[in-house]
């Protein structure tokens, strides 16, 4: 993969990031929360791919992707430990809002977690744009 097709991966996966905290947004304003906090992982998750991908990386399961997160960005010191702890979390969040029958979230922690999201898209977003588009 060249560091071109790399960054426009990335850019594809940051836009469907941004899709999902506004679908995410979108259920929280009308009082859907189990479909916000689960739209709200697919934030983080794109946001991560996006990450990876700058670096050639392309895990195949919801797992690989936490976990090379944490191995080449996390560990590394090039993303801040909260996001990596915040996608472990959203994945849960997410996991229980699809299939727990009891799952139970106030607006006010969905909202905290959208605000993370966002920070992520975020410093995803920077580090994709200073990456090399050439080469």
């Amino acid at each position: 993969m060249t560091n071109e097709n790399r960054a426009t991966n990335a850019h594809a996966e940051l836009s469907a990031g941004k899709d999902a905290l506004r679908v995410a947004r979108a259920c929280l304003d009308i009082g859907i929360v189990r479909d916000a906090m689960s739209r709200a992982y697919y934030g983080a998750f794109h946001a991560a791919r996006a990450l990876l991908l700058l670096d050639g990386i392309e895990p195949k399961t919801h797992a690989g992707v936490l976990r090379m997160l944490s191995e080449h960005w996390v560990q590394t010191g090039r993303l801040e430990p909260r996001f990596g702890l915040a996608l472990t979390r959203l994945q849960a969040y997410r996991q229980a809002a699809d299939y727990a029958y009891a799952f139970d979230a106030r607006l006010d922690d969905v909202r905290d977690e959208l605000e993370v999201v966002e920070a992520l898209l975020t410093r995803a977003e920077a580090a994709v744009a200073a990456a090399p588009r050439t080469g």
